[in-house]
């Protein structure tokens, strides 16, 4: 886990590894982007622009999308901080619903062939998703649900931040760790964090909602669903965020964000070949919704981030959901207007 690159000297700004990946994935599906326009007699300095345009606004959806979803947990009491995207909180589908949005408002009021940059823009979201994945595992975030897989991994409990323009360093425990000493009746319905920390790493106790001044596991009542409240990362002792790691390890959890790249790379790959046997445009965009669907509902159900939601999913999974079925009802409408 290396959530910052490097610090940039004098002024102080950390390089963020998963902003960096993102730019990465985005020249990368740029590139691809060309190749497939040269393909098909695009103009590739167009579909740069609109390219640009889409990234921007996706962003933007990515970002509302998970500050939404995640509002009451994180945001509600600190909303400045849904503005600092260089923490990390991106989610994919929020971005692709943004960004294609986006395409087919430019391609409407230009008068471009939609389809055709559909198909184009398919392949490169998948190459570009894949890629993105390596910035979620280099930030500890979209990790997945504990296993005893033989390749699971485990992060460590305490990241050192770097806030933006300030030469201090800070502390905070690693989203994946985190999951791990509170409970999370939301994913796993359990009232009893994963990972149980002594009393000298916490401050109290709580019963989910509003903490209680209880100091002694003894004053509380006999079931009642309370727990340990960790103390921040930074009031922790350097030799207790060392303690950590040996005597209070997470434990393994499946590499969800290496499954989403080989995913995204497997699609890429598959959706190329695809345009062999194109018969109709816009017929490789509703396969790539098909595949992502059902792709991201089994990658969703081993990731342990996301809550469940009232019909029993969570909110992917329902999108995953809804993206078979615009992929499904555009490929049958498509090839039926071929015939």
């Amino acid at each position: 886990m290396l959530p910052e690159l490097f610090t940039i000297p004098f002024i102080n700004i950390s390089v963020k590894s998963y902003g960096f990946m993102m730019v990465l994935a985005f020249f990368a599906a740029m590139s691809l982007v060309k190749y497939r326009c040269k393909k098909l007699g695009v103009d590739p300095e167009e579909m740069a622009n609109i390219s640009l345009a889409a990234l921007f606004l996706g962003v933007i959806g990515a970002r509302l999308f998970h500050v939404i979803h995640n509002w009451s947990a994180l945001y509600a009491d600190n909303f400045l901080d849904a503005f600092k995207v260089w923490n990390g909180g991106l989610e994919f589908l929020g971005g692709f619903i943004f960004s294609t949005i986006a395409f087919l408002a430019y391609a409407y009021f230009r008068k471009r062939p939609i389809l055709n940059m559909l198909d184009i823009m398919a392949p490169a979201l998948m190459i570009g998703l894949g890629i993105g994945r390596i910035g979620c595992l280099l930030n500890g975030c979209c990790f997945g649900a504990p296993c005893e897989v033989p390749w699971a991994i485990t992060f460590p409990p305490v990241n050192e931040i770097s806030p933006l323009g300030e030469a201090s360093v800070r502390y905070r425990y690693s989203p994946p760790y985190e999951s791990q000493i509170y409970p999370t009746p939301d994913r796993s319905k359990t009232l009893v964090p994963l990972v149980q920390l002594p009393e000298a790493f916490t401050s109290g106790f709580s019963d989910g909602v509003v903490p209680l001044p209880v100091t002694s596991p003894k004053m509380l009542p006999a079931g009642a669903p309370y727990f340990n409240v960790p103390k921040a990362a930074g009031e922790l002792t350097e030799s207790q965020r060392a303690q950590l790691s040996t005597d209070f390890p997470m434990m393994p959890i499946h590499p969800t964000q290496l499954y989403s790249f080989v995913n995204g790379v497997i699609a890429c790959l598959v959706l190329n070949f695809c345009f062999r046997i194109r018969k109709y445009r816009g017929q490789i965009f509703a396969w790539m919704l098909i595949y992502y669907g059902i792709a991201r509902f089994v990658l969703e159900s081993l990731r342990f981030d996301n809550p469940i939601e009232a019909t029993g999913l969570t909110i992917s999974q329902n999108l995953g959901i809804i993206a078979v079925i615009l992929g499904a009802t555009l490929h049958i409408a498509l090839r039926k207007r071929t015939t």
